[in-house]
């Protein structure tokens, strides 16, 4: 019986394992946007809170619409980028103060030609902490963990 039990509880871990190591699935954003089309605009001009609060932002039609006419009046984008409910993230600490490029996280996404259907890097704890081990940033539980 024991071994049976056991068994199941492996088997449950491994499928656990397995079904969060899996990328999410791609999802369709509501305008085919071209990043690559935008390289010579900052992330920062569309995505404004990036340097100056914990959420960089994403911007809504009417600011779209400065510079493009034939838009929707709104657009429900898709978040493909989360991160769990207890995990404190700063878009200001990591760009402003810790000097990095968006790529980090988001990999090369201003050469993307297609709508971003699901996050470019997966922003999992080993990967986080990889990344603080490498530019010798904190590595405090307290710091992200609430």
């Amino acid at each position: 019986m024991r071994r049976a039990v056991a068994a199941l509880v492996v088997t449950a871990a491994a499928a656990i394992i397995w079904i969060a190591a899996l990328p999410p699935a791609a999802v369709d954003q509501p305008v085919v946007f071209p990043h690559a089309r935008h390289q010579g605009v900052a992330c920062t001009v569309c995505h404004r809170g990036a340097t100056t609060s914990a959420r960089a932002g994403i911007p809504d039609a009417a600011f779209c619409a400065k510079c493009h006419s034939s838009l929707p009046q709104t657009i429900a984008w898709v978040q493909v980028t989360r991160l769990p409910s207890h995990v404190m993230f700063s878009h200001q600490r990591h760009v402003q103060l810790g000097q990095l490029d968006c790529a980090s996280c988001h990999g090369e996404i201003k050469t993307r030609t297609t709508p971003i259907g699901r996050a470019q890097v997966r922003l999992v704890m080993t990967t986080c902490l990889s990344c603080h081990r490498h530019e010798g940033a904190a590595e405090d539980c307290a710091a992200c963990h609430r």
